[in-house]
């Protein structure tokens, strides 16, 4: 791994903040509103710890779920991800 690459779970907390001030910019209250529908499934990822490959391989899965939520979360995270992963930054500027 090199220096300075995020790890998934500094990666999902980046995210989260980066949500979390979508959200709160936007004033927005609905309950199935698509950020919120990821917002609530990355929560349960920054609390998961997990290899880098094992997040990327849940990222996959999670492409082609039925879950709405879940596949607009990995649709969105996956490109983001492999930016990182290949030493890029954040385009929102990831707090590690």
């Amino acid at each position: 791994m090199a220096e300075g690459r995020l790890q998934p779970g500094s990666f999902c907390q980046s995210v989260m903040h980066e949500y979390e001030r979508q959200w709160s910019h936007a004033g927005g209250h609905a309950v199935r509103h698509p950020l919120r529908l990821k917002m609530e499934h990355l929560k349960g990822w920054c609390d998961d710890s997990c290899t880098a490959e094992d997040f990327e391989a849940r990222l996959q899965q999670a492409l082609s779920s039925d879950d709405v939520g879940l596949a607009l979360l990995a649709e969105e995270l996956l490109p983001l991800w492999k930016t990182t992963r290949a030493g890029g930054p954040l385009p929102f500027g990831a707090q590690s």
